[in-house]
């Protein structure tokens, strides 16, 4: 996965709808490829070089993880745990993917369900 980091602040691209911001890694908006990354980069750059600011944006290339269901094969997003792959929350570091795993189990465990993950590169 590739994110496109603001090298004047050292934050990260976040699209929001039509608009966007700076962010930690853990919010940065990953793209799949570079080339998408790339174009994106520059025009972000093309955007601002006209009100003389002197950012410019670099593509970096960032492991993310899921968590991935071991019972159901599926993934966890917000709302569900066998999401598909494609809709899994991102996590940008393996161990808050770690923690966010065993918080849940914790969680689900206290009620009586069994339920496990475990993190998965992308």
């Amino acid at each position: 996965m590739y994110v496109i980091k603001n090298t004047a602040t050292n934050k990260y691209y976040r699209r929001l709808g039509n608009q966007h911001q700076y962010v930690g890694i853990e919010n940065a908006t990953p793209f799949s490829k570079w080339k998408k990354a790339k174009q994106k980069a520059d025009i972000l750059h093309a955007a601002i070089s006209p009100i003389g600011e002197q950012i410019n944006f670099e593509v970096k290339q960032h492991k993310f993880y899921v968590l991935k269901n071991k019972h159901d094969k599926g993934y966890m997003n917000q709302v569900s745990w066998n999401a598909p792959k494609k809709e899994a929350k991102l996590f940008a570091e393996k161990e808050m993917a770690l923690k966010e795993a065993e918080e849940i189990a914790i969680g689900m465990a206290k009620v009586g369900i069994d339920v496990e993950f475990e993190p998965e590169e992308i």
